[in-house]
C-alpha cells in the first residue's frame, strides 16, 4: 500500500457517517496505538535478546573450524 492510499483510506474512515470524531477521541486511539506498540517493542526487545543468547550458545558449542 502506498502512503496516499493509506491516507485516504483513513480519511475516508474518519468522514464515514454522520459522527465525526473529536480531537479527543483521536488521542484516545493514538494513546492506545502507542501502548500496543510499545508492548510489542519490549517482546521484541526480549525475543532478540533470547535469539541471539541461543546462537551465541550454538556458537561456543560449534568445533572449531580452522
Amino acid at each position: 500500500m502506498s502512503e496516499t492510499h493509506i491516507r485516504q483510506r483513513l480519511h475516508e474512515a474518519l468522514h464515514r457517517g454522520g459522527h465525526k470524531v473529536t480531537e479527543d477521541e483521536v488521542a484516545d486511539v493514538a494513546a492506545v496505538v502507542l501502548t500496543v506498540v510499545a508492548e510489542l517493542t519490549a517482546e521484541l526487545v526480549t525475543l532478540i535478546a533470547d535469539l541471539t543468547a541461543r546462537v551465541e550458545a550454538l556458537e561456543g558449542a560449534a568445533p572449531d573450524a580452522s
